[in-house]
């Protein structure tokens, strides 16, 4: 079942969003199981992302990383990954080979605590011009764009995702993208 992303005509707020939740774990991460999800929109074709990960004082090496492609055979992708207090790193794979490092977009880091602990977060955005240079199309209302989030350290093996990745594998790859789809708000 597809995870349902609104195409909005204005800004929405994050918190009133679905959340992607990373619950398939492979290996045992030295931090555990942790808890993080992403919530998105589109926007006059331009992906808006939040992710938030229940760590308040993770490794400077932990990430949280979102692969997303307009490619049906999921062959290119792009992976924006987030650390706690670092800027945004983007990327083009194909064939889950790195390509070519692209420039990122701003990010606003955030961090508090609630009923479930302390967290840090991001949001960012995938401006719909990304997507025309690298696919031909901007993220609309109808569209498939399959994806995956991955929580990870850049010093271990083991990992989560949102989506099951079959076999385990590297971070970041295409195996395991599942669906997001674009829905009119």
């Amino acid at each position: 079942m597809p995870f349902l992303v609104t195409d909005s005509a204005s800004p929405l707020a994050f918190e009133t969003l679905p959340a992607l939740k990373v619950t398939e774990f492979y290996g045992q991460p030295r931090r555990g199981e942790v808890y993080s999800y992403l919530r998105c929109y589109v926007h006059k074709g331009a992906l808006h992302y939040s992710v938030t990960v229940f760590d308040g004082e993770p490794p400077a090496t932990a990430r949280i990383g979102l692969a997303v492609t307009a490619d049906d055979t999921a062959r290119r992708y792009l992976f924006a990954v987030l650390a706690k207090d670092a800027p945004c790193q983007l990327a083009l794979y194909e064939d889950d080979v790195l390509r070519q490092t692209l420039t990122a977009p701003c990010v606003r880091q955030l961090a508090g605590q609630d009923e479930q602990g302390e967290y840090w977060g991001a949001e960012s955005v995938l401006e719909a011009d990304v997507f025309q240079t690298w696919f031909g199309c901007a993220p609309h209302a109808g569209m498939l764009l399959p994806g995956n989030v991955f929580l990870f350290d850049r010093t271990e093996t083991a990992f989560g995702a949102a989506f099951p990745v079959p076999a385990g594998g590297p971070v970041p790859t295409s195996r395991g993208f599942d669906s997001l789809l674009v829905v009119p708000y």
